[in-house]
């Protein structure tokens, strides 16, 4: 067994948010070979009204979950109070912490200076996985500006996590040459190590598309989080394009953007884009593998803070995939080299142009599925990407 582990992340499973899923997965993997023990709140993140037991151990992972408040995650004040209680139970927890290696996510966004203050106090070595970079996203969502005090405190806070982390992991490139370009950070401590997805074709919910009406459509889907990160403009506005064809719309999931989606497909009478809440665990699966492709979007100017990771769970059915992100994003450069999908460039008339070619071309379909298969084979399949991390913890092992 290898050296004792402690992973600081908000959200954890049984949660169905995709930052759970992903540290969830990991650990559940890692604890044959390490010592595994989680800090996070006790409730969903996103269904706040349910609780978890507050200490529980699954596949030799034990979980600590901290109390926080009921409140919607959608709501400024709640999650201002939420942050302050797990400020101070992180901060409390990370204190008491004598494993030899302290793993934290982004989110929230004080965990990483929290952890990685107190992992360099005591001497130990520290992860930071990097999913979403705040307050960079706020800022190039026009949210606060440069020149607030929030933002130049969540800066310093960053500098200090990044520069004295052992390692620092990060899910794709561009995000690298952001952290090289804007934090001054030195490019071997950096690992690129992709998210990953796991094997099941073999799943299939066959009463999804009976239950919608989806029989004989041809069905495009977007899965998860409906937040101010993705774009749904070029989505919308295609679709308006395309009402009168054979191709359905499926949006699944819960956010901020939820009701201006809501409201857009009423405003632009879009009968062709079925809105749903999220999916319990155990019929997620199966509902993805009903869908011909699959949709994801970043907003412009995030490449580099955000990467749109649900694309690896995408390829693990083996569909292709539309991305509607930056050109010089992880998602954009992966698509154009292994040519899984239809990369573009926030063009409704190129989109409809492009869907309706696959639509009608099967034999181009078959292809771009066929390289979605490979490409999920050879990259981004669990066990690929979960071999990086134990060669990671493995060098940090080694290095006394």
């Amino acid at each position: 067994m290898g050296k004792e582990i402690k992973v600081f992340t908000q959200m954890f499973y049984p949660d169905l948010a995709s930052t759970a899923k992903v540290l969830s997965d990991l650990c559940f993997n890692l604890g044959d070979s390490y010592k595994i023990k989680v800090i996070c709140q006790n409730r969903s993140y996103v269904h706040p009204d349910v609780k978890y037991e507050e200490e529980s151990k699954i596949n030799n992972v034990i979980i600590n979950r901290i109390k926080v408040r009921k409140t919607n995650k959608n709501s400024l004040s709640g999650r201002i109070i939420n942050f302050i209680i797990l400020y101070r139970n992180f901060k409390k927890e990370a204190k008491k912490a004598s494993e030899e290696i302290f793993f934290c996510v982004s989110n929230p966004p004080f965990l990483p200076y929290i952890t990685i203050k107190e992992a360099n106090r005591k001497n130990k070595k520290s992860v930071f996985l990097l999913h979403d970079l705040y307050p960079d996203i706020l800022v190039k969502l026009g949210k606060i500006r440069e020149k607030s005090f929030f933002y130049k405190i969540m800066y310093k806070m960053n500098k200090y996590a990044f520069k004295n982390s052992s390692k620092i992991i990060v899910l794709g490139r561009d995000t690298k040459e952001y952290l090289i370009n804007n934090y001054n950070i030195k490019d071997e401590k950096i690992e690129i190590i992709t998210n990953w997805g796991n094997n099941t074709t073999n799943i299939e919910n066959t009463d999804f598309r009976r239950k919608h009406n989806l029989q004989n459509k041809f069905v495009i889907m977007y899965t998860g989080n409906l937040g101010e990160t993705a774009e749904f403009d070029t989505l919308l506005n295609t679709a308006k394009m395309l009402k009168k064809d054979n191709i359905q719309f499926v949006i699944i999931g819960d956010g901020r953007k939820k009701k201006f989606i809501s409201d857009k497909i009423n405003e632009m009478q879009l009968n062709n884009i079925l809105l749903l809440d999220y999916l319990p665990e155990d019929e997620y699966y199966g509902v993805i593998n009903t869908a011909d492709m699959f949709y994801v979007s970043l907003k412009k100017g995030l490449e580099g803070i955000s990467v749109p990771s649900k694309t690896y769970t995408y390829l693990s059915v083996g569909k292709p995939i539309i991305a509607v992100v930056p050109a010089k994003s992880e998602i954009g450069l992966s698509i154009k080299e292994d040519n899984y999908g239809i990369y573009n460039n926030y063009d409704p008339i190129k989109l409809r142009e492009d869907i309706l070619e696959i639509f009608h071309n099967k034999h181009k379909y078959n292809i771009l599925k066929e390289n979605a298969q490979k490409t999920f084979a050879s990259k981004y399949n669990r066990p690929i990407v979960l071999e990086k991390y134990y060669n990671l913890f493995k060098e940090l092992e080694a290095d006394k």
